[in-house]
């Protein structure tokens, strides 16, 4: 007679041939889904579906259920760092129970061959402004090194209180050593000297106030500006001049009086000859006639 244990294990294995389902056959299961089996060469490639991350490849595998009645997959893409990026087009659904596999293969992406730029500016402290970011001041040594530089064109900028401005741009190579020089020229500004009569008027250069007159005005952009002197009962002073750089430029008004207030279309009469003319009438009245 055989024994309970050995008939409850013959029991088991039975059941285990049973339940055993193929991973391509079409077998029964609990719910109406089948899977999408990816299988890739790499190892924590993330794996998105219709732009959804769905999960990462482990073991080489990743099984993805899906509801046979939809909604329905379109397309997938694996991607992971240093890898080029896979993508592909899902063209078919599976049965209830079914197996699609689907096999993608991802390249490694060849390392960047970064270059240096090397940039050789007079004067030293200059800021420098690379792709449009910060990239720090010009050293006493005069040379500024940018390592790790993306092949391609990028923009450069140097700037200096009292110089000109440089704006260019510099080509970098794949592990080119880029040796690039960049002269600043001193800001061409010139003096600008101011008197007027009455003096103490007000001087505005451009439309800013820069003080009063007698004022002499320095460090000022070579080329034209618009002067403008003023002062309470007097008419505004307005006149174009140009400053050359290293040279002093001068602007003199006699300021006009403002035009005295009219009454009734007449110009105002004087009241000193009105004075004059009572005094003469008194003393010619306190006479005796003979």
């Amino acid at each position: 007679m055989e024994s309970p244990i050995l008939r409850y294990i013959i029991l088991c294995a039975a059941v285990a041939m049973m339940t055993t389902v193929s991973a391509d056959s079409a077998t029964e299961l609990s719910t109406d889904t089948g899977i999408y089996r990816f299988h890739c060469n790499v190892d924590g490639a993330e794996v998105f579906i219709d732009g959804q991350l769905i999960g990462s490849i482990q073991d080489y595998t990743l099984d993805v259920p899906v509801n046979i009645t939809g909604p329905f997959y379109r397309t997938y893409t694996l991607q992971k760092e240093g890898y080029k990026t896979y993508s592909g087009v899902i063209n078919s659904v599976p049965k209830k129970g079914q197996v699609i596999h689907i096999y993608v293969v991802m390249n490694a992406q060849a390392p960047v061959q970064y270059g240096t730029v090397h940039l050789l500016v007079t004067p030293s402290d200059s800021e420098v402004i690379w792709d449009g970011s910060s990239a720090g001041k010009i050293p006493s040594s005069g040379v500024l090194v940018l390592y790790n530089v993306m092949p391609g064109s990028h923009s450069l900028v140097v700037q200096k209180e009292g110089y000109e401005p440089y704006y260019g741009s510099v080509s970098v190579s794949p592990n080119e050593v880029v040796k690039f020089p960049v002269t600043l020229p001193i800001l061409k500004v010139g003096s600008l000297s101011v008197d007027s009569v009455p003096a103490g008027a007000a001087v505005s250069v451009d439309g800013q106030y820069s003080g009063v007159t007698p004022l002499v005005i320095r460090d000022l952009p070579a080329g034209k500006h618009t002067v403008s002197i003023s002062i309470g009962g007097y008419q505004e002073y307005v006149s174009a001049v140009e400053v050359t750089g290293g040279a002093t430029a001068t602007v003199s008004a006699s300021l006009v009086p403002a035009t005295s207030p009219s009454f009734g279309g007449q110009a105002a009469v004087s009241p000193l000859p009105l004075i004059a003319g009572l005094g003469i009438a008194l003393v010619f009245a306190g006479r005796k006639v003979p």
